[in-house]
């Protein structure tokens, strides 16, 4: 059974965009690398899992090119978790949460996560230090951790992560797969574009 067969009707996607992007210069969801939009990359990559794919963001407008449902963030904090708090109340059994600028993760990233998912708790990538929040696998149970989060002002990406129940991904996990960890590329900047050498 295919990725996308075994998790249909489970997974939603959501992916932020619409941040600052003050390094880059500009939109970076709208930036254009090989033909597509990194947004545009985000959304194709997305969809060797699920159909259901949301762009969160607190202005639509420019995504509607996507095609995609746009959730809307109207609360009027500037944070990533706001964005996830505005796609809670339609996720069923799983969220998949993106950024528009991890943009080239593989389909085998995807089936990584879908192969060690437990239903108590987060899924979560561990590369350079740091947890992955946006290229991550979280069931219904565990997103209470992002709302209490900001009802605290809480706002720290990595701390919440820390706080959840979570199956953790190591780099030497990745690498024993076979998963390029050009796969968790972060564009923060237009040099970081030039640079892919994908």
């Amino acid at each position: 059974m295919s990725l996308k067969s075994e998790a249909a009707g489970r997974v939603i996607a959501g992916i932020l965009s619409g941040g600052g992007s003050r390094r880059f210069g500009s939109d970076k969801a709208c930036a254009v690398w090989g033909g597509k939009s990194l947004l545009e990359w985000t959304i194709h990559n997305a969809s060797c899992i699920t159909d259901d794919i949301n762009i969160l963001t607190k202005t639509p407008e420019p995504y509607r090119f996507t095609g995609c449902s746009i959730i809307k963030d109207i609360r009027s904090i500037s944070t990533p978790i706001s964005g996830i708090l505005s796609i809670m109340p339609y996720v069923g059994d799983w969220l998949l949460l993106l950024a528009c600028d991890i943009p080239f993760f593989e389909k085998k990233v995807l089936e990584f996560l879908w192969e060690r998912r437990d239903s108590e708790k987060a899924t979560v990538i561990h590369v350079n230090g740091k947890y992955q929040p946006f290229l991550a696998l979280y069931p219904r149970s565990v997103l209470h951790y992002w709302e209490d989060a900001f009802y605290h002002n809480e706002y720290h990406l990595q701390r919440v992560i820390e706080s959840m129940p979570k199956t953790v991904i190591e780099e030497s996990d990745l690498m024993f797969a076979g998963i390029s960890l050009e796969s968790f590329l972060n564009i923060n900047t237009r040099a970081d574009l030039e640079r892919i050498g994908i």
